[in-house]
């Protein structure tokens, strides 16, 4: 079960969850796949495969530690809040309140307009930013917070 699905209050609903692009992925993936084809197609190993794999070695550690941060990230927007998890081991939030978010900003690139995916910096009164990198649906996930938002500002009414 996830973070966010754990600490849900009793009528708070889940609306929008995301992660990282694809491209992301593609990127740990071509970090830390060429230390995993030579490791496994190698067996047993000779002499060159040692050189080839020490030289692997620093590309597969940074693809690692991308592909443990990506894993252990969650975005979500619940009727409620906004919620962002980090961490594996040591779980780090940071949570905005609907009501409380003064303004939601999307910065998309040329390539991430293309591909779909962009930063998504959520500023809220009283706490700090909130900024997601290379998520999948920027604008999709800025329209569920403001969609949320209207749906709390229409309950108080």
């Amino acid at each position: 079960m996830s973070y966010v699905q754990r600490t849900l209050g009793n009528k708070e609903t889940v609306l929008f969850s995301t992660g990282y692009h694809w491209l992301y992925w593609l990127g740990v993936s071509l970090l830390a796949g060429p230390f995993c084809a030579v490791a496994l197609v190698s067996i047993p190993y000779a002499g060159w495969d040692y050189l080839i794999l020490s030289l692997l070695l620093v590309p597969f550690y940074f693809g690692f530690v991308r592909f443990i941060r990506g894993i252990s990230i969650e975005v979500a927007v619940t009727s409620d809040r906004f919620v962002k998890k980090t961490g594996f081991v040591s779980i780090t939030t940071e949570e905005v309140s609907l009501d409380k978010i003064e303004e939601v900003n999307v910065d998309e690139t040329i390539l991430g307009r293309i591909f779909g995916y962009g930063t998504v910096s959520v500023h809220g009164t009283g706490a700090g930013d909130i900024s997601v990198y290379m998520v999948t649906d920027p604008v999709g996930l800025r329209r569920q917070i403001q969609t949320a938002r209207e749906h709390i500002r229409s309950r108080s009414e």
